[in-house]
């Protein structure tokens, strides 16, 4: 990974360059995904920390341009989340206090958690009102990783219609979280968020 580039980047990223943290996130998605699941052992966890550190990097993203080592900074973020969930199975597990965070961490992290839910649960509420046929279109893509052309060959649409109500979906979408939460997320993590409902 190329340092230089990351920044650029970061930079991009926080005058809010969707493409540019398209770029970022299938840049360092598997990267990272190797480590955190070597820490974890567990798929779903590993999907929880992905989402928690790209959600970050963008809700942070007024802050990137200060950040000098791109890269170092995502992997200590999935490190510390990793830690954060390793330290949370060990109390239930064990029923003992964590001996490395305080109570300030551990806070932040509900709050962290809290805000994922409630993106998700306007995500959801904005998918239940799209119209039926729109709906099946959008869930079938995101939820269900179908491809265009097997959307439409499993409808009997044109590729070009499924296209088509995609594009209005996800503008729907990113419109009714502006609206509820006046935080507009790049379609990519709107994906990235529905993969953990």
């Amino acid at each position: 990974m190329n340092i230089h580039e990351d920044r650029i980047l970061f930079s991009r990223i926080a005058s809010g360059d969707e493409a540019a943290f398209r770029i970022l996130y299938h840049r360092y998605n598997a990267v990272l995904s190797v480590s955190v699941r070597k820490l974890l052992r567990s798929e779903e966890a590993a999907a929880e920390v992905l989402q928690e550190v790209f959600l970050k990097v963008w809700l942070l993203r007024h802050t990137l341009e200060t950040i000098e080592n791109p890269a170092g900074w995502m992997y200590t973020m999935a490190s510390n989340y990793s830690l954060s969930i390793l330290r949370k199975v060990a109390r239930e597990k064990y029923r003992v206090e964590a001996i490395t965070h305080d109570d300030i961490e551990d806070s932040l992290d509900v709050t962290e958690k809290f805000r994922v839910k409630e993106l998700q649960g306007h995500i959801k509420n904005a998918i239940e009102q799209l119209p039926p046929s729109r709906r099946e279109v959008f869930v079938m893509n995101t939820q269900d990783g179908k491809s265009r052309k097997e959307i439409a060959e499993a409808l009997d649409i044109s590729e070009h219609t499924v296209k088509n109500q995609l594009v209005t979906a996800r503008k729907f979408i990113r419109e009714y979280l502006e609206k509820h939460t006046g935080e507009g997320l790049p379609v990519l993590l709107i994906g990235v968020l529905l993969r953990i409902f």
